[in-house]
């Protein structure tokens, strides 16, 4: 197996819209940091990207000339949902199938996929209220299955994020209902720590599904509203990174793992960018000091 490291847009989200970075500065960071991968959306209209071939191939010309890789988010900024009934989810589909022709435009394997299924309301789309939660996941199943035949067309892994919205033993349910060699997950080292469930037992039962990785570290901290969990240096947070790590060491298959965070403001969000590429670099070099 090979491990690639890699950079999500979402790390520079406060530097971007304050225009202090833009897309070119966000891949150029990327290379100047030891990334070999970005994850982003190639539908981004405040950065001029658009799904057009002319707006694909001038991003994969980008990409290229940089020796990037890139993994294709399937929905971003509340868009795209997979967590309503099925005969309502026609456009969220044609999101989806539209960012897999994307995806194979622009020279990448893995299309990500936030179901959007939360447990609880949320500033974007959630499954409708009242609505039992095994009802629920079956929709996504549904709408997952619809998905299936234009990845194999173009031969992309589609892979679900652990995103806050599934409970562990949910998205074990949802790959062994499709059973397919092109699903599999994104797994995100904090995402099941804001529905109360383990991350070591979260590592423990997806990693082994997981093509991408999101690699972060934060702890919790108390608000008006209840607690967030806030981005932090490597091994300063509640996260078992080097036991995480030693699993995603023994994978079999070939993994990406970007540095992927939403940091409290844009100071902060360069630093620790840099910090945790050079704590992924880092453990690779020992790995390869004791092979």
């Amino acid at each position: 197996m090979s491990i690639t490291l890699g950079i999500d847009n979402v790390c520079y989200v406060h530097t971007m819209k304050s225009n202090k970075l833009d897309l070119q500065g966000f891949l150029d960071k990327a290379v100047l940091y030891g990334a070999g991968a970005v994850q982003m959306d190639p539908s981004w209209p405040s950065q001029g990207l658009t799904l057009t071939p002319y707006s694909l191939k001038v991003l994969r010309e980008m990409l290229d000339d940089r020796e990037l890789q890139i993994v294709v988010k399937g929905n971003s900024g509340g868009l795209g949902s997979l967590a309503n009934p099925p005969e309502a989810s026609a456009s969220d589909i044609d999101i989806f199938c539209a960012k897999i022709e994307a995806a194979a435009n622009l020279g990448s394997s893995v299309v990500r996929i936030v179901t959007r299924a939360y447990l609880y309301p949320t500033t974007h789309t959630t499954p409708p209220l009242g609505v039992p939660r095994q009802e629920v996941i079956k929709w996504v199943i549904e709408n997952l299955k619809k998905l299936i035949p234009s990845a194999e067309t173009h031969g992309i892994r589609l892979v679900i994020e652990n995103h806050g919205d599934l409970r562990i033993a949910e998205i074990e349910h949802i790959l062994k209902e499709i059973h397919s060699p092109l699903l599999g997950v994104q797994y995100d080292l904090l995402e099941q720590v804001a529905i109360f469930e383990d991350p070591g037992q979260a590592a423990e039962r997806l990693l082994p599904h997981a093509f991408t990785v999101h690699w972060n570290d934060a702890y919790p901290k108390l608000s008006n509203s209840g607690f967030c969990v806030t981005a932090c240096l490597p091994g300063q947070g509640i996260i078992d990174l080097d036991g995480v790590f030693k699993k995603i060491s023994s994978l079999s298959q070939d993994v990406i793992i970007f540095s992927a965070f939403q940091a409290e403001s844009a100071e902060s969000e360069d630093f620790l960018v840099k910090a945790y590429l050079d704590d992924l670099q880092n453990r690779l070099e020992q790995i390869r000091s004791n092979q």
